[in-house]
């Protein structure tokens, strides 16, 4: 048995290999960088983005809807300020209503996502990186703004504030699928490593298949169907179909549940199997 390589993804013309290293840097770094960064943030010497978020609010609120809003300062445990609404009780202001958070995982993953170790890929990966940051940090903010913006609106002309409040952030959720649709297109290392971990996990069963295979047929001079689709990944229908004109072009046979290779074909046969990509390249 060959020593198992590492699989090589390619996408848009460009070719994409990762150490298993960089994918564990990805799963323990990024959720560990976001949860310290937002740590960072509700530390109450950067209160100065409460101040920002609140006044900038304040101010749209009352050009869009001349309500007369007011950002105040007024210090209460965990709570800095707080947004006056004429006729309606004051609404505390807290870090997670800066939508930093949203921001802090995208960074984790964003920072942490792996180079592949092609050289032209990787070339301009910090620039990528850098663009998507910028562009998803500037999102979730103005997204952000204008979730509380309609939020308050509603608050203001009588709506009871749990009823708004966290079914309206919900729904804003949907654009962190926007934010990876745009990661995806300039950093589509992130999708891609999920994907490349998947092959390095199943990699090894597959080779224990072909070893399964080549012994039995180094013994019998056959192959079981099943074992065989598995090797080739490919669904059952469009094996059982493909597989009686395949096994022509090779000169095989088939007899019920398995493949039959002649004696002076066997060689060969593995020679095929044990391809990166068995049997494409001579089918």
């Amino acid at each position: 048995m060959s020593k198992i390589k590492k699989p090589t993804i390619e996408f848009n013309n460009r070719k994409y290999v990762f150490t298993i290293w960089s994918i564990l840097l990805l799963a323990i770094g990024a959720p560990l960088s976001a949860y310290l960064i937002y740590l960072f943030f509700d530390w109450k010497a950067q209160f100065w983005l409460h101040e920002i978020v609140v006044k900038q609010t304040v101010y749209f609120l009352n050009i869009f809807f001349n309500m007369g809003a007011k950002a105040e300062f007024a210090p209460s445990g965990k709570y800095f300020w707080r947004f006056s609404i004429p006729g309606r009780s004051p609404i505390y202001f807290e870090t997670f209503c800066t939508g930093i958070q949203a921001i802090c995982i995208f960074a984790g993953i964003i920072i942490f996502t792996p180079h592949s170790q092609d050289p032209k890929t990787r070339e301009d990966i910090v620039w990528r990186k850098t663009k998507a940051l910028i562009v998803s940090s500037v999102i979730f903010y103005v997204v952000n703004i204008i979730r509380m913006l309609i939020q308050i609106d509603l608050y203001y002309i009588g709506y009871e504030w749990n009823d708004i409040h966290f079914s309206i952030s919900a729904a804003s959720s949907f654009i962190a699928v926007i934010i990876v649709i745009l990661m995806h297109r300039w950093i589509p290392e992130f999708i891609i490593s999920i994907i490349y971990t998947g092959t390095l996990v199943s990699e090894p069963v597959k080779q224990k298949r072909k070893k399964k295979v080549m012994e039995m047929v180094e013994s019998s001079n056959k192959a079981e169907l099943k074992q065989m689709g598995k090797i080739l990944r490919m669904e059952k229908k469009t094996f059982l179909r493909d597989i009686s004109s395949w096994a022509d072009d090779f000169g095989y046979t088939i007899e019920e549940d398995y493949l039959i290779i002649p004696p002076d074909k066997i060689s060969k046969f593995i020679q095929m199997l044990m391809q990166d990509k068995p049997f494409k390249d001579e089918s």
